[in-house]
């Protein structure tokens, strides 16, 4: 179970990075905001996680 949650958050990492750097470093309105896309990021991938076990 570790490896697959280091799996994910690697992964959520990197689509943070990603979408950081394609919107040019724009900064989160709100802390709130950040959360809100971190948390949905890591349901939807636990989500594809389940599906593929």
């Amino acid at each position: 179970m570790k490896e697959r949650y280091h799996r994910l958050w690697v992964s959520l990492r990197e689509q943070l990075t990603d979408q950081e750097n394609s919107k040019g470093g724009e900064i989160y309105s709100s802390k709130s905001d950040v959360l809100h896309e971190v948390l949905t990021l890591m349901a939807k991938m636990e989500a594809a996680q389940f599906l593929e076990d």
